[in-house]
């Protein structure tokens, strides 16, 4: 994605907390740099685990 509105950002928080509650992992990859820094401005880095490309975040897993 391109753009994330506030919306998006909390629609992000809830389904981490949820997948959370349920022993479950939310990883992300591939942010573009709009949407990253949106991430860094929000603190969103720190609670959600980023990867460059859809490969090391599925090698994170193992």
């Amino acid at each position: 994605m391109e753009y994330i509105s506030s919306s998006g950002l909390r629609v992000m928080l809830s389904s981490l907390k949820k997948l959370n509650a349920m022993g479950g992992n939310l990883k992300l990859s591939s942010l573009q740099p709009y949407v990253m820094e949106v991430f860094k401005i929000a603190g969103f880095t720190k609670l959600f685990q980023i990867y460059n490309d859809e490969q090391e975040a599925t090698n994170s897993f193992n």
